[in-house]
């Protein structure tokens, strides 16, 4: 009986050090998605700005082509 229950604790023990050892791997890999996600993000929300202004330049750079085919 005495050899059961030193199993039965060591088993506990080695579960409970798998939990402690993979948490912080876990969490590690949940804060590296997360700031992974933080940079497509504020990528994305920086390039409109860029593609707004870009749009209206080729938009005038068109209107600039049409006059001068106009005049030709």
């Amino acid at each position: 009986m005495c050899i059961v229950l030193k199993i039965i604790y060591f088993v506990e023990v080695m579960r409970i050090l798998l939990i402690c050892l993979w948490l912080p791997v876990i969490s590690g890999c949940a804060v590296a998605s997360l700031a992974g996600t933080a940079v497509n993000t504020t990528v994305k929300v920086v390039e409109v700005p860029f593609k707004i202004v870009g749009s209206i330049i080729s938009s005038d750079e068109d209107e600039a082509q049409e006059e001068e085919e106009e005049r030709d």
